[in-house]
């Protein structure tokens, strides 16, 4: 049966490349590299290379942010943080059974240009960093004797315009699988509902391949299980396949009254598939999906499961404090959950194939997903990087629509992209016809659009980023021009804020405008010009406020919805500002996921839940009668302000906008009445806070599953004696944890901050920093304790349990541990 191992953990790390690579190599001799000249050559990937020096590590690794070296040299828009070559290497024992089997080695990303090497053996190399890929290495290793993976990883080259990192930053795995199988991404589940939702017709294609020397005779067993673990039906096919073939079946299943995903209840089937010879199951294969129907209609806009829905859609990179890109599976749960709570329903995985984890969460907790190639190109590596996002991800039920790139502009509205965008687009009708595409189009997409149609390029869904330098009647400029053809704003916004950030600071070093930035910077309040504020008035010439974006979406059902740029700060792209900034300030939260002000703008929009969120903080001490600007982002109808007890006024809150008020600043307490139909219904309470006194954690989870690889986000809070965050602290606090965890990394938000990510200490910034916390794989308390110098230390109490399945890795860290018969030893073997 299917073995699966993860291979996460008891790697070992080099920074930099390897000038010689001849042990016990043929003709080392002569040679300082003979990997190419001999198979099997590669002494970096044998057993007894010393690597004793190398770094211990774990993956997820972005070893760019974890040396964490920053260099005004480093362009801006990349974090400024020097990149580089690395190699990895790690060693394992298969059991003796597993030398009559097909053996894999899975990797969901490694950025960028990787080669990977077995015992020697060169097994494949890829040139995306955002490209999952597999390599069978069968014949390569064998049972009962180390085996040696050697990945070498040049991350000197960029793929995109931000913050990229380098390594092993996504999972990998060992597969061992019988040689009658179900290979890497070889199912396809298409779910058919009824308008009605009676039935649904479950139409099952999987693939099988064989490495037997002889024909075989098979059973295919498919088994759905439903969102609530029971039988929902199956479907049984023999087959015979011919030596050393692959074929591929197709299956039929009815589902009566199925239970239908949906963001608000996304509910999830298993196609359990298994192979069987003889009565014996051989293998076995999972696949999650989910029943549901998706519309993209020129007048109606989008529809899920035949109800019209507004998308409400944020793009973002993958990136977080802490850890880079690197992010755990918690994490980024973490985030698409902080999205869901603002009333966020879309994700657009910008610009890139995102982690499977990513997906996994939005399949989980119901939400949207546009998914985005890197390269927008024919030739045949861009196409197999297409192929292989289509395939891995066509199961997703979160998934629906393929991009085909982003904002190309050496070709689109030219022959070139033409041709290009046309083949890409054939291509994913063919892997999978139940999806559209669209392709995000930036500057005057209006004619751009118009070459493109009369030159035969008909995209299913139309893209645009932007309002072609604010031209607000944009939208029904084209609804006019092109009544049947349906279209979604793909980047939007482009507001840029900064968390906590009010006024000019006269103890904040001065930040300098990039060229490109002055250029083309909007301060759309002159008071505030050359100051990026948390009012979200600044954007580029292309952008806007988030009233305005949002207003163009809401306003016309034809427009099936928006995706904000961006649901978080990411590093690099620090316009309009260069060196020191490394950090964006594009995103509705903070590189941590804390809120900024705008969030609750958003919340108040896109949610029913009544919002009344009340900003700036009143802690200006020193500014006493200088005039603030007050304002609140609701849906409530009226709102009245009152400082310490008397009424500043009662303001409307505009359709898509936000109340304002000019207050003279006195310390003591802003409150604020939200009035809907003339009933009071929410009260917001603002106050100046006393010093800062002690240290509060939280964290969004005090419960782990102890499998080495699950996380928990703690917020760390500089507080006054009454338990209020003191919004302008920015002391610096120090963590130490007992117990089976580890500090896998800290952050602020601080677009400024060049502070250590991977140091167990961080400056509060606006009196909030995070630290995430990974279990190890055993069972206990794990006590983290936060200090700093003049506060009361916190301590939070975290427990891990052990995991409810066993850990992938289980049987194979059995193996490793066990004695080898050779008498070299290897420091990359964890179990020597």
């Amino acid at each position: 049966m299917r073995t699966v191992w993860s291979l996460n953990a008891d790697w070992k790390f080099y920074y930099g490349d390897i000038a010689e690579t001849n042990y016990d190599a043929v003709h080392k001799e002569r040679y300082s590299n003979p990997h190419w000249i001999k198979s099997g050559n590669h002494g970096v990937a044998k057993w007894g290379y010393d690597d004793a020096d190398w770094l211990d590590v774990r993956i997820p690794h972005d070893f760019v942010l974890e040396r964490g070296e920053y260099d005004r040299q480093v362009p801006a828009s990349h974090g400024s943080l020097v990149k580089g070559i690395g190699w990895y290497r790690r060693s394992f024992i298969l059991p003796e059974d597993a030398v009559s089997k097909r053996l894999s080695i899975e990797f969901d990303g490694v950025f960028r240009n990787s080669s990977v090497w077995v015992n020697g053996h060169y097994v494949g190399g890829q040139l995306s960093g955002y490209t999952s890929f597999a390599y069978d290495i069968t014949e390569v290793v064998q049972a009962g004797e180390p085996n040696v993976i050697a990945v070498r990883v040049d991350a000197s080259e960029y793929e995109g315009w931000w913050y990229e990192g380098g390594g092993i930053y996504r999972d990998v795995r060992l597969v061992l699988t019988d040689s009658l199988r179900i290979p890497h991404w070889g199912t396809f589940v298409k779910a058919e509902p009824e308008p009605d939702g009676s039935q649904a017709v479950v139409l099952i294609e999987t693939e099988v391949a064989s490495s037997y020397e002889k024909s075989v005779t098979f059973e295919l067993q498919s088994v759905l299980i439903g969102p609530d673990g029971e039988r929902a039906g199956e479907a049984n096919t023999s087959s015979e396949i011919n030596a050393d073939d692959m074929l591929a079946l197709k299956q039929s299943v009815t589902l009566h009254a199925p239970y239908l995903w949906s963001i608000d209840s996304p509910q999830l089937y298993t196609l359990k598939s298994t192979l069987v010879i003889e009565g014996e199951a051989v293998d076995t294969y999972e696949t999650v999906f989910g029943v549901r129907t998706i519309v993209f209609d020129a007048e109606r806009g989008f529809l899920l499961n035949g109800n019209p829905l507004k998308l409400k859609g944020v793009c973002c990179h993958e990136d977080h404090a802490g850890v880079g890109m690197a992010v755990p599976a918690a994490v980024n749960a973490f985030r698409i959950q902080r999205l869901k709570e603002m009333g966020c329903n879309a994700y657009r995985t910008s610009h890139n194939p995102p982690s499977p984890s990513i997906l996994e969460a939005c399949d989980r907790l119901g939400m949207l997903v546009i998914d985005e190639v890197r390269q927008t190109e024919a030739s045949e590596d861009a196409m197999n990087q297409f192929k292989s996002l289509i395939r891995r991800d066509r199961n997703h039920p979160s998934v629906i629509l393929w991009s085909l790139g982003n904002e190309e502009m050496n070709i689109q509205g030219k022959a070139s992209g033409v041709r290009i965008l046309h083949a890409m687009q054939k291509l994913a009708h063919k892997l999978d016809p139940t999806r559209k595409c669209t392709y995000g189009m930036n500057a005057d997409w209006l004619p751009i659009t118009g070459y493109h149609e009369e030159n035969g390029f008909h995209i299913d869904v139309h893209g645009f980023n932007y309002m072609m330098r604010r031209n607000w009647e944009a939208y029904e400029q084209f609804h006019e021009a092109y009544p049947d053809k349906p279209f979604i704003g793909t980047e939007n916004a482009s507001t840029l804020s900064t968390r906590g950030v009010y006024k000019q600071s006269s103890t904040a070093p001065a930040l300098n405008l990039s060229e490109h930035g002055n250029a083309t910077v909007i301060w759309s309040n002159p008071r505030r010009s050359g100051l990026v504020s948390a009012y979200g008035e600044t954007y580029p010439v292309w952008g806007a406020q988030p009233e305005e974006a949002w207003k163009a979406a809401a306003e016309h059902d034809f427009v099936a919805g928006l995706f904000v740029w961006t649901g978080f700060d990411y590093r690099g792209e620090t316009f309009p500002y260069e060196w020191p900034s490394v950090i964006s300030r594009y995103g509705i939260m903070d590189l941590c996921g804390f809120p900024k002000d705008i969030y609750y703008y958003y919340q108040a929009r896109w949610t029913d839940n009544p919002v009344l969120h009340l900003f700036p903080h009143w802690n200006w001490q020193g500014s006493e009668g200088e005039t603030l600007d007050v304002w609140a982002f609701s849906n409530m109808d009226e709102i009245e302000l009152y400082l310490n007890g008397k009424s500043v006024g009662r303001r409307d809150v505009p359709a898509h906008g936000h109340a304002e008020w000019q207050v003279a600043y006195e310390a003591g307490e802003l409150m604020a009445y939200g009035y809907r139909n003339g009933e009071h219904r929410l009260t917001e309470i603002i106050t100046t806070t006393g010093e800062p006194a002690c240290i509060h954690l939280t964290s969004d989870r005090i419960r782990l599953s102890a499998d080495g690889e699950d996380v928990c986000i703690v917020q760390a809070a500089v507080v006054d004696a009454s338990g209020r965050i003191v919004p302008d602290a920015n002391t610096l606090i120090t963590f130490t944890l007992e117990g089976p965890g580890k500090l896998i990394g800290t952050g602020n938000g601080n677009p400024e901050c060049h502070e250590q990510d991977k140091q167990p200490c961080r400056s509060a910034y606006q009196g909030l920093c995070q630290v995430l916390v990974r279990a190890n794989e055993a069972n206990g308390d794990i006590r983290l304790i936060a200090t700093a110098d003049g506060l009361e230390s916190g301590e939070l109490y975290i427990r891990a349990d052990s995991a409810d399945k066993a850990p992938l890795a289980g049987a194979l860290k059995t193996a490793m541990s066990e004695r080898t018969r050779s008498e070299r030893r290897d420091a990359a073997d964890g179990g020597v």
